[in-house]
């Protein structure tokens, strides 16, 4: 990198941490915050980045951890892998770690679909109205379940 301009780095830096005090974040969402708060960074490539892996370095900044820890908080919300996948597509660039955080089993899945349908309508029976079904099916499908997982939420009961 040529000229650094370090108190701008040291803004970026300053920034960051302040969002990762909040809350972890993805490399890719962070990056894109720090550019809208302070947009003179985009005048020197790659200061951004290089704020970025010095956060890395240190440790306060943690792909691995961010995904770890979104995951585990969506499913608690009942979200199915879909939903998840989605969002973290959005805020990481880390696919192989997204991937590896969500390979469950699809009864595994099932299961999270079913403890939602319990939750929301306090039984996990299929119900016997086709409108009814298709409603469940549909709230389901909303929380980012397949269809495969939805049949057997509704087996499982």
């Amino acid at each position: 990198m040529a000229e650094v301009d370090s108190e701008l780095l040291q803004q970026l830096e300053n920034r960051a941490v302040a969002l990762l005090a909040i809350r972890e974040h993805g490399r890719k969402e962070l990056k894109y915050k720090l550019l809208q708060k302070l947009p003179e960074a985009e005048k020197q490539p790659g200061l951004v980045d290089f704020a970025l892996d010095e956060l890395e370095e240190k440790g306060w900044l943690s792909e691995a951890r961010f995904i770890e820890r979104y995951v585990q908080q969506a499913c608690e919300k009942g979200q199915g892998p879909y939903k998840i996948r989605q969002a973290l597509q959005q805020r990481s660039d880390a696919n192989e770690l997204i991937e590896a955080h969500l390979a469950m089993d699809d009864d595994d899945w099932a299961e999270f679909a079913g403890e939602c349908l319990f939750k929301k309508y306090g039984e996990r029976i299929k119900p016997t109205q086709p409108k009814e079904q298709a409603r469940r099916m549909r709230f389901l499908q909303s929380r980012g379940f397949s269809q495969a997982q939805i049949w057997k939420a509704f087996q499982s009961a």
